[in-house]
Order: structure tokens, then sequence, then C-alpha cells
């Protein structure tokens, strides 16, 4: 259900603003980026588009710890807008009926730069299979990726990067255009590898989910992956994008780490195994992108001449 929209009036000016689709993807995709904006004395909000107005949630909370403001847009979420359609609608779906929330969500951003003024916006790169995601990512490119002046950083959602190949098929299905020096930036993965976690995501953030929905997914994934393998990251006509690692210190893996044990759940037993094995990954992650403690990676989208036919993708509209 809808419920009670934001109040734009009461946006302040913010140098950073980091866009959401839910309440936990900033404060486990990018905490280290948020406290090293907040150390440097810079005004930070995080806006999820897809949480209740004014709810106090432990993703809050965790946000605010790192020195950031937070703020709910009150869009309805997937699960809430297929349960109005049909309760059996799959949330990975794109529907024509989230055009509308899309064209609000478009809305609510091209009045959010004006009046925060914010300078350097992150949003997400839309990985794994959550329709929110990858609206999220789309209404952020339409209101931001174009305007003079502003810094777009697309920031990989965990634990949905941690996926063998996950960030690769993302890049390729939005036809992303690469430097030669980071083609080999996104990690390759073959098919049954990548298709092994798939479901990990879901697991860890525990949002359990039966067999048909799981082996649903791992279809969806598979001609995903399908599609995304004639991808050329030099010659493609999707947006430009260049790789940025923030290499963070063993202070910033801590609070990462308190966080991730903070919002993910316990086992029956009361133990965090889903934050161990995330917190794992995290470490793996760090290692490959060169860091010893904490790493997070994104992707500087690049200003071109040609405006918004330079962010089109084909890939992706072909998706089924």
């Amino acid at each position: 259900m809808k419920g009670d929209p934001l109040d734009m009036d009461h946006l302040e000016r913010y140098e950073s603003l980091f866009i959401a689709p839910h309440g936990d993807d900033v404060a486990l995709g990018c905490p280290a980026r948020v406290l090293g904006e907040a150390e440097r004395g810079r005004r930070v909000l995080v806006m999820a588009l897809f949480e209740p107005v004014g709810s106090d949630t432990p993703a809050a909370r965790a946000v605010r710890e790192l020195g950031a403001d937070y703020v709910a847009a009150g869009l309805p979420a997937g699960p809430d807008r297929r349960a109005q359609v049909s309760p059996s609608s799959a949330v990975a779906e794109q529907r024509p009926d989230d055009e509308n929330v899309a064209l609000e969500a478009a809305r609510l951003l091209t009045e959010t730069g004006p009046r925060t003024q914010a300078v350097h916006i992150f949003a997400p790169l839309g990985l794994g299979a959550s329709v929110d995601h990858r609206l999220t990512y789309e209404v952020a490119v339409r209101a931001f990726g174009t305007e003079a002046g502003r810094n777009l950083f697309l920031y990989e959602e965990r634990p949905e990067a941690f996926v063998p190949g996950a960030v690769r098929t993302r890049l390729a299905l939005l036809g992303a255009r690469l430097p030669p020096g980071a083609v080999k930036a996104p990690e390759t993965a073959g098919l049954l590898r990548h298709l092994w976690r798939t479901n990990e995501p879901d697991r860890l953030r525990g949002q359990s989910s039966g067999v048909g929905a799981r082996l649903s997914a791992l279809v969806a994934a598979r001609g995903r992956f399908r599609l995304a393998r004639p991808w050329n990251p030099l010659r493609a006509y999707g947006p430009r994008l260049q790789p940025i690692v923030l290499v963070a210190d063993a202070d910033a893996q801590a609070r990462a780490e308190a966080i991730v044990e903070l919002l993910l759940p316990r086992d029956g037993q009361g133990r965090p195994r889903a934050a161990k094995r995330f917190n794992a990954r995290a470490a793996a992650a760090a290692n490959k992108l060169g860091g010893v403690y904490h790493a997070e990676r994104f992707w500087l989208f690049l200003p071109s001449g040609d405006g918004l036919p330079e962010v089109q993708h084909p890939r992706e509209r072909a998706e089924v």
C-alpha cells in the first residue's frame, strides 16, 4: 500500500546524496564511502525510495551512526505493488504497473536535486533480480546522468555483487562502455559458478522463497547470463562508466562488519551465520579489489556530448 508522501519542503542542502531502493542497500553496499564523505566534512543524505516515510529502522540508525542523515520517500515497494495486482506476481519481473511508481520516483529525484544541491550522487548499479533496484538505477540515471556539475557514482549492491559474474552481467545488459584499462575490471565467471550462488543474496537477507521461486530465479539468471555473453565493453553503445575503487582502513572494516551483524538475520539458535558469510565474501572482494581490510567499487558515470540517447540499454530492453 502507498503510505504518506515525503514532504519535500523539509529537505535541506547536502553535498552528497545516496539513493537507495531500500533502507539497508547503502548501509550494506557502501558504508565506507558514507563514512568517508562524512569525515570529509560533507553533509550526507541517504534517501530510501521504497521505505515508509518516517520509519526508524535499524538500517536508518546504521547510516546515522556513519554520520549521514536518513529519509524515506514512501513509495510502494515491489511486494506491495504486486500484492495489489496479483499476490502470485514475481517481484523480479518488471510490469506495466511499475511505470507509475517509476514516474513518481523520477519526479521526486528531479525535485530532490535542486533542493539538496548535492554535487556527489550515489545510486545503485541495479544488481540482482529486484525490480526496485533496477527502477532506482533507471530513475537516478535519468535525473542526474546527463546533468552538468554533478558526479554520478553507481555503487555495487551487496550481497548481490558477491555472486560471481553478477557485475559483469549487469554491465553487459546495460551495454556499458569501459575505458581500455578497465575492460578486465568486472569479474568473469562460468555459468555454473554463477548459478550456484544466484540465490545466496536472498538467503543472506533472510528472504525465504519456495523451490519454484528459486528455480525461476535460476532460469532468469541463466537467460541474463547468456544474453550478456556477446558484450564488448570497448564497442558497446550504452553508458560510459569508469571503475573507482575505495580502499578503506581497519576502522571502516570493523564498522562495516558491525552493520552487517546488525542488519542480517540470525539463525534459529541466534547465531550470526549470515553475517559471517557476508563478511567473508566482503573480505574476499576487498582482496580482489586491492584492499587489505575493506574495499568498495563504484562506477563513475562519464559525460558525453550525445545526451540522453547515450543512456539507452539495448540488451536490457531485450531481456525476457
